[in-house]
């Protein structure tokens, strides 16, 4: 009896151990984000077998099959279009969208892992906590000392971490602090109330300002709306919201007055807000001198007149930088926004299809949360579900949707949304 269940345990140590790797290989690059995943998809493939292939095809399965599918024939159909421009670069692209297949894979790997019940969600929230530990204390070495823990310099206007010359360690944060916010209520038992407040509240400071201080405007404002959307959703946390954006307030204006450098991030995010805002009339000229006072408004305009070229299928994945150099010049690799580099890469189908999936999620989501704020496993799909339409927030400035780092976090979310939600649906029905 204990050696038929043995295979099983070491399985699910194994499978926890590779998920729990995952906040981690966000930190170490692309190339330790993609074995992890691979393995992850590998372990789940060889330990279930038919299973996988068995798995229940939900609606948004089936819109997620045909958006894989059709990303894939977009780049086969627009193939010949490019190959002259630039072969090497055209063959490359054809590939990567074939591999993208890999986050399919993916995904119908946690969804599986999620709903065979051998996801431990708890283990995931501690390495994902402890990893949000690490960069806010490495950013704050770096800001204060000039080096990180690595030895990496602080550059002249933002720090980065253990990320080295990459600047995002600030979005790394905001992606996943929520789960070092969530995870103290697995601990509240160990707390009085008072002291579990004053924890969350101190967890909240130290993550705002380490956002802060890595210079990444667009994480300190997507920081800001994650809990502002946590405020709307559950009523029980308002009150200590209200509390911790007051002390915060308080705190920053304070820390104004004695740190230039919070000053000098404070005055130059308002005058870069400012110049898209009263920029904004220039999307509406046909400015084909891209003369705009802000790079972003640039990159944007470039992804909507990169779709005009491709309207229905898009002109396929990674197409952006080639379609764009071919009409316009010099380009960057990706138009800083999702959902104008899908409907430059996949058209408006494309588009429709990836609307219809991030509805769907809507729909799972409200329809099982029962409260927000986390008092079982199960209701660990809220974490999520916050991040990840956080993620697909419609103004923000983003890097590419395709690239490895994007793609993995985004279809890890969407398979933990939709897995606990298929599983507590499924219970649902059973006790009924």
């Amino acid at each position: 009896m204990i050696a038929s269940k043995l295979p099983h345990f070491n399985f699910r140590i194994i499978i926890n151990l590779l998920l729990s790797l995952l906040p981690i290989s966000f930190i170490a690059g692309n190339l330790v984000i993609n074995l992890n995943m691979i393995l992850i998809i590998l372990a789940s493939l060889l330990f279930w077998k038919k299973d996988f292939f068995k798995i229940k095809i939900l609606l948004i399965d089936k819109l997620l099959i045909f958006l894989f599918l059709f990303s894939v024939l977009t780049s086969l159909i627009n193939y010949n279009n490019f190959l002259s421009s630039d072969p090497i670069l055209t063959k490359e692209n054809l590939i990567k969208s074939i591999a993208y297949l890999r986050y399919l894979l993916f995904y119908f790997s946690i969804r599986l892992i999620i709903e065979k019940n051998y996801f431990n969600i708890k283990t995931f929230f501690i390495s994902a906590s402890i990893c949000v530990i690490f960069v806010t204390f490495d950013l704050f070495l770096q800001f204060f000392s000039g080096k990180d823990i690595f030895g990496f310099p602080k550059s002249d206007l933002k720090v980065s971490g253990p990320f080295g010359d990459e600047l995002i360690a600030g979005s790394y944060l905001q992606r996943f602090c929520l789960f070092l916010f969530f995870l103290v209520p697995f601990y509240k038992d160990y707390f009085t109330k008072i002291n579990l407040n004053f924890l969350l509240l101190l967890v909240f400071v130290l993550l705002f300002f380490s956002i802060v201080i890595s210079g990444n405007r667009m994480s300190v404002i997507l920081f800001v709306l994650l809990f502002v959307f946590l405020f709307l959703l559950e009523k029980n946390l308002r009150k200590f919201l209200i509390i911790l954006i007051s002390f915060i307030f308080i705190l920053f204006l304070t820390l104004y007055n004695f740190f230039p450098y919070i000053e000098f991030l404070t005055s130059n995010f308002l005058r870069q807000a400012n110049q898209i805002i009263f920029s904004l009339d220039e999307i509406y000229k046909n400015n084909l001198n891209m003369n705009f006072s802000n790079t972003y408004l640039k990159e944007f305009y470039l992804g909507y007149m990169t779709w005009q070229e491709n309207l229905i299928l898009g002109g396929g994945i990674n197409s952006f930088y080639l379609n764009c150099k071919i009409n316009y010049g010099l380009c960057t690799s990706h138009p800083h926004n999702y959902y104008l580099e899908i409907l430059s890469e996949l058209g408006i189908v494309g588009m429709f299809i990836t609307l219809a999936i991030f509805i769907k999620l809507f729909h799972l989501f409200f329809m099982i949360r029962n409260k927000l704020y986390l008092s079982n496993e199960n209701n660990a799909i809220a974490s999520f579900a916050l991040l990840f339409f956080i993620e697909i927030f419609p103004f923000k400035t983003t890097g590419s949707f395709f690239t490895t780092g994007n793609s993995t976090y985004i279809f890890l979310l969407i398979a933990v949304i939709v897995g606990f939600s298929n599983k507590l649906i499924y219970y649902k029905k059973k006790q009924t």
